[in-house]
């Protein structure tokens, strides 16, 4: 046993930020809340160390300000994945023409004809094509008495409003409500099919405007002085669709949850002294439908919130617990936060949404059409609606309703039945004209009779069959296939 003086032991050295690092991908959710915001803050700041996916670290913004930066800072902060150093393989979207994740002027020519298109096919146009596809929806189960607010509308909506301004009939927006719910769907099979007949109907739909252009959104496209290739359009169209159908739903989803579940919120839109525009700003502040974004990093070697971040190493755009920022959101109330358009959902800096009025006018109409018609009630209780899975995505699955049941609508009255009726009256008159179809009629009295050599030269040998094609009935040519309507048959 020694008997010497002890030494103190060494204090161990702090744990690297990075072995703290907590994970996106699972274990992060509780039944009230997404993911705990203000425990990440509170440990961490405003920068917390995630990993992405099992073995990918990241750094998820937790602050307002840092987000804001981190949106609108390109000399600092890139959004092109072939910069990610750290994060899991994803597709080179630029290289195919998509303005999100372009640069520089390449970012301007692919941005200028989508955001220049959308307005020219926005304003009253947007409004009359929403209210009457959402009028159509309702009609589809309003007799029924009872219907998912999401499946059955929610999540339709959108896409029918995008195919409409594509310049398709209905049957294409049904087609395109199918592909986009199967896409985001829970059977990764069906999900990597429909993803890829989506890219098809883009395609297809590009090569049938390119072929007979209209007063639609793709021919805007592909009349925009920049001269869009076949791809980058259809790249377009792409991001437009992936990035416009499902956070429009899942906003129209946490709104009517909203209105479902807060009688106090239902009271003020019901009275109008809670205009729907308002409220979406609500909605975005407390319940936004997007949590998070892998959508930045770093061009170089940064130090941001308090903590180093290299180059390269991806960033995770945080806007919910942005939103949740003390520094910030002073309250929570309706008052403090209705009308308020400093939420992030929308983006900032050159990358901000180029369809924000589209899904916001898209919304509107659909909160405004459903519940001015119907007055719907929640079937469930509260506590029982099931949120979508993935940490980014914070919307209900499903939202079962009731309400009265309307008539249903009535059949077309078949036309009036001929039977019984005295027939026309037959009209006689002169007798047609003998003689060649477009020969003047001769008069009776006044046809020389022909002479002998008239008479010897009829008889003459047969002219020559004439050439040419005045009566050559042309080959049949075969009617090449309609990739669309493939697609259509497919998923009918």
């Amino acid at each position: 046993m020694s008997t010497g003086t002890s030494r103190p032991r060494p204090t161990p050295a702090p744990r690297p930020l990075r072995a703290r690092a907590v994970p996106l991908h699972t274990g992060t959710r509780r039944p009230d809340h997404p993911l705990p915001w203000e425990e990440l803050r509170a440990r961490f700041g405003a920068v917390a160390p995630v990993e992405i996916t099992p073995g990918v670290p990241g750094w998820l913004l937790l602050g307002y300000h840092e987000n804001l930066d981190a949106l609108r800072d390109f000399d600092r902060f890139a959004a092109t994945p072939d910069r990610w150093t750290t994060a899991p393989q994803q597709p080179r979207e630029e290289e195919n023409g998509s303005a999100p994740a372009a640069e520089g002027e390449r970012h301007h020519r692919m941005r200028a004809p989508v955001v220049e298109g959308l307005r020219a096919v926005g304003g009253r146009r947007l409004t009359e094509t929403a209210r009457t596809l959402a009028t159509s929806l309702v009609d589809r189960f309003a007799p029924r008495g009872r219907a998912d607010l999401v499946a059955d509308y929610a999540v339709p909506l959108p896409a029918m409003v995008l195919n409409s301004l594509f310049g398709l009939d209905e049957r294409y927006g049904d087609l395109l409500a199918r592909l986009c719910a199967a896409r985001d769907g829970e059977d990764p099979a069906t999900a990597a099919r429909a993803t890829a007949d989506l890219h098809r109907y883009t395609t297809a739909l590009v090569a049938r405007r390119r072929a007979d252009p209209g007063d639609d959104l793709v021919s805007q496209l592909l009349r925009h002085p920049v001269g869009l290739t076949d791809a980058e359009a259809a790249a377009a169209l792409d991001t437009l669709v992936r990035t416009g159908v499902a956070p429009t739903a899942h906003l129209v989803g946490n709104a009517l949850r909203l209105l479902l579940t807060r009688p106090e919120i239902a009271a003020a839109h019901r009275c109008g002294a809670l205009p729907c525009t308002d409220f979406l700003d609500y909605v975005m502040w407390v319940d936004p439908p997007l949590q998070t974004l892998q959508a930045r990093c770093p061009t170089r070697d940064v130090r941001i919130g308090g903590v180093d971040i290299r180059k390269g190493e991806p960033l995770v755009l945080g806007f919910a617990p942005a939103h949740a920022d003390p520094t910030v959101r002073r309250g929570r109330t309706l008052d403090d936060l209705a009308g308020n358009r400093a939420h992030l959902m929308w983006g900032a800096g050159p990358h901000r949404c180029p369809a924000q009025e589209l899904a916001s006018g898209i919304a509107v109409t659909a909160v405004d059409t459903v519940v001015d018609r119907l007055g719907p009630v929640l079937d469930d209780p509260p506590h029982s609606l099931r949120r979508h899975a993935p940490p980014a995505v914070h919307a209900p699955a499903a939202l079962p309703v009731r309400f009265s049941a309307e008539p249903a609508p009535s059949a077309p009255e078949p036309p009036p039945s001929r039977a019984g009726r005295r027939p026309p009256p037959v009209r006689t008159g002169r007798p047609r004209a003998r003689g060649a179809r477009y020969g003047a009629p001769e008069a009776a009295d006044e046809a020389p009779a022909p002479t002998a050599a008239v008479r010897r030269a009829r008889v003459g040998a047969p002219a020559p069959r004439t050439a040419g094609v005045r009566y050559h009935v042309p080959a049949r040519q075969e009617r090449r296939p309609d990739p669309l309507e493939g697609l259509l048959a497919r998923w009918t």
